[in-house]
């Protein structure tokens, strides 16, 4: 019985060419007007800042967008060391990154965690806020921060990272970025950024800052001013109690010996 030869297969179909993007030079390359690594949105004020997101994800869909608001928020810090679980990056929100993390910048602002849980989170994930007293952007992408106390718009739990590091060094460096601050909602891009994660290297990264800590006046930050701050109370300062001459001390009568 004789065998015969299989037919060859048939060639594979060309690919496509790309599609030009509209900012595309005609007949020019197409990725020529976004190159690899480039970010249309545009670079913030620091000639550092240079990280980029893919514009084309599809978690980029999901940053919640709205007005600037100026907030005094308090400000606390959790770590690789102090997550939950613990010696983990998990975030329970992933919207940027698919774990806890960032560069503060606001292309890639860093995971903060609000109060609530995962179906009851006080901000959506996606918001985004500036925070001037450690100079980054930061992303909401986890959930489980304490309530805010009384006195502040809200509570935000920043990552600081800490791979590499000890339980006592981030944990000084949490309490060092801790307090009462001034926050933007909805910030706009182009804002004073210290590049990079709060802890790298074993050391913490924060700006020096005066007693003012961050705050700028409300149009350096793109928005509108809360208005004149009540002028606190300046009455005649009080006199310092003088006393020109001690009065004597009355020294108890002796008694008589029996």
């Amino acid at each position: 019985m004789t065998s015969t030869a299989a037919a060859p297969a048939p060639a594979p179909m060309p690919a496509p060419p790309l599609p030009a993007p509209p900012n595309a030079p005609p007949g020019g390359d197409p990725l020529a007007a976004n190159p690899p690594g480039a970010d249309p949105a545009g670079a913030d004020s620091t000639s550092a800042d240079s990280v980029s997101t893919d514009p084309a994800g599809p978690a980029t869909t999901a940053l919640s967008r709205g007005p600037a608001r100026q907030l005094q928020i308090f400000l606390t810090g959790y770590s690789f060391h102090d997550n939950t679980p613990p010696l983990s990056a998990i975030v329970s929100h992933p919207i940027l990154h698919k774990a806890a993390g960032g560069q503060g910048t606001y292309r890639d602002p860093i995971t903060v965690a609000v109060p609530g849980g995962p179906t009851t989170m006080k901000w959506k994930p996606g918001t985004r806020f500036y925070l001037p007293s450690v100079r980054r952007y930061v992303i909401v992408e986890d959930s489980g921060a304490s309530p805010a106390p009384d006195g502040v718009d809200t509570h935000l739990d920043m990552w600081i990272g800490g791979q590499g590091g000890t339980r006592s060094a981030t944990d000084d460096c949490m309490s060092r970025l801790t307090g009462r601050v001034p926050a933007i909602l909805n910030p706009r891009a182009g804002l004073p950024v210290l590049r990079g994660p709060i802890f790298a290297n074993s050391a913490c990264h924060l700006p020096v800052l005066g007693p003012a800590l961050g705050q700028v006046p409300g149009p350096a930050l793109g928005v509108a001013p809360a208005g004149p701050r009540a002028r606190p109370h300046a009455g005649p300062r009080a006199r310092p109690h003088a006393t020109p001459h001690a009065r004597p001390r009355i020294l108890p009568k002796p008694r008589a010996r029996r």
